[in-house]
């Protein structure tokens, strides 16, 4: 009984252990403070190509697109693993086509969904409907 109450805990521990590891020293770390940051949309089957200038205190790309949802007609869905972006400009991407919103920071894939997309002063955050 002893052993298994000290595996648990072990095991417990080591889970706190990774967490507090990837949150300080591997998990994406907003910039403080205000920026200026540029959004630009592309859905070239409907001629659209359009930037957006913010000025804004939020750390992350998730953050504005969620305040300015009206205005980018943007639009998400939320999966286990995060949210995607799932529409821009009043456009929902159809996956019955292989259709989906490509996120580009200054022009280099992003490698994680906007919730951990920092933001930073000058960047500009590309959407562009593909496919598949």
């Amino acid at each position: 009984m002893n052993k298994k109450i000290i595996a648990i805990v072990s095991v417990l521990l080591l889970a706190v252990l990774v967490y507090w590891g990837y949150s300080a020293f591997i998990a994406p770390k907003g910039e403080e403070g205000k920026k200026q940051v540029t959004i630009h949309v592309v859905i070239s089957k409907e001629n659209i190509d359009q930037k957006f200038e913010y000025t804004t205190d939020h750390e992350f790309l998730y953050d504005l697109l969620k305040e300015k949802e009206g205005e980018l007609g943007a639009s998400f869905q939320t999966y286990d693993f995060g949210t995607m972006v799932t529409g821009m400009m009043n456009y929902v991407a159809d996956e019955s086509q292989q259709e989906f919103f490509h996120i580009a920071v200054n022009g280099e894939d992003a490698t994680t969904g906007p919730q951990e997309i920092p933001l930073k002063d000058g960047d500009v955050y590309k959407f562009e409907l593909k496919n598949w």
